[in-house]
């Protein structure tokens, strides 16, 4: 996957850089779009996602089925204080009109439609391609293989997280803001939370009329200590101050002030007796920091080296084709008479008989045969964008 140049953007600020270049429409539909944290200590880490405007979507009544994307990604880090074992995606969505400013997309109201962490842990196969843990590395993601996608809306729209059954302390706050995941709808503690709403806005009512409806996508990117998971005699020979349970943020403490602070005590969790006993230098009551810290945080925290967050756009198009019918067939019209001439019997008797027969057939068949069929097949797939029609 290419990288987009930044080349007229070197004396932009860097934090409207790193929150705009996937979201301007300066950036041309399939292009890489490459976003890069740097700060003083040198630490720096880059995600490369693209995305395309999918075909346009032909639908006889205009409706539309749903909206996805399968998205690949590919994130490198360099220079860590730490070392990095996971790496954490968050993928949001909003709906809003064509080429909007940087402000205005911010601004959406974007609802989580998939959150998964990977591992790196030498992993090398189809959907994964990854270096192991270490303060420098990379992993490419490609979890979205064949028919595997991300439904961003469907004919349900999202679903009733008032009503979800959490667990391990978890709320529907907690669930939405990423700090508590527990395990509510459909066992999504890492994967699918659901569409972030209904196809609705996507739809064209009016015959022949054409709807266009952009989707901007938030993607937030954050690097992860490896966990007790990591320490095995035959892999990785990780210091004990490199594992972490909970898998927090590296690089949490701010460095004196180069880029923000995660280590407050709202953002960390304290090790249990049961946790302490997978880590030699931890014991139970300690405390180990940025291990939840919400999505909003995360997003106005860019300056940071292990978390990166982007925007980008594609626009879904619909066009509602025009209700025709039509006629054919053939007559069979014919006509016919019956010439038989009719018979007169007289004779000596009193008795008189007359026998008329007269027969009269008219065969008229009328046939009409009217088929108008109308075969239209909406379906659009790319790298990032997809819109299916209900035929």
């Amino acid at each position: 996957m290419s990288k987009q140049p930044l080349d007229g953007l070197k004396d932009a600020d860097r934090r409207t850089v790193l929150k705009y270049i996937g979201g301007t429409g300066a950036v041309a539909a399939g292009t890489g779009l490459g976003v890069t944290a740097l700060t003083g200590s040198a630490a720096a880490a880059t995600v490369d996602i693209s995305s395309a405007n999918p075909d346009t979507l032909e639908s006889d009544d205009g409706e539309v089925d749903e909206v996805f994307i399968n998205p690949s990604l590919s994130v490198t880090w360099d220079g860590m204080d730490d070392v990095v074992g996971k790496v954490r995606v968050l993928i949001e969505a909003a709906t809003g009109e064509i080429d909007l400013d940087p402000p205005e997309i911010e601004s959406l109201e974007y609802m989580p439609v998939f959150r998964a962490t990977g591992y790196a842990n030498g992993t090398s196969n189809e959907t994964e391609d990854e270096s192991g843990p270490g303060t420098n590395g990379e992993f490419h993601i490609d979890w979205f293989d064949g028919d595997e996608q991300i439904s961003v809306y469907d004919t349900e729209g999202a679903p009733d997280y008032e009503a979800g059954a959490y667990n391990c302390g978890a709320t529907m706050e907690s669930y939405l803001d990423g700090t508590l995941m527990g395990d509510p709808i459909d066992s999504a503690q890492n994967g699918y939370y659901g569409a972030a709403g209904t196809t609705d806005a996507f739809e064209e009512e009016t015959d022949t009329g054409t709807n266009t409806t952009t989707v901007y996508l938030r993607y937030t990117v954050s690097l992860h200590s490896p966990d007790a998971s990591f320490i095995t005699e035959d892999r990785y020979d990780l210091d004990p101050e490199d594992v972490r349970p909970h898998s927090p943020i590296v690089m949490a403490d701010g460095a004196d002030g180069q880029y923000p602070d995660l280590s407050g005590d709202e953002y960390g969790t304290n090790v249990t007796a049961d946790e302490a006993e997978d880590y030699d230098d931890l014991e139970a009551g300690d405390f180990v920091a940025a291990t939840a810290v919400p999505y909003d945080v995360l997003q106005e925290s860019t300056d940071h080296p292990a978390i990166m967050s982007t925007y980008t756009h594609f626009d879904v198009t619909v066009n509602n084709e025009a209700a025709e019918a039509g006629v054919s067939g053939e007559s069979g019209a014919g006509a016919s008479v019956d010439e038989d001439i009719d018979t007169i019997d007289s004779g000596n008797t009193t008795d008189s008989g007359n026998t008329t027969d007269s027969g009269n057939t008219t065969d008229s068949g009328n046939t009409t045969d009217s088929g108008n069929t109308t075969d239209s097949t909406g379906g659009n797939q790319t790298v990032d964008g997809n819109a299916t029609g209900d035929n």
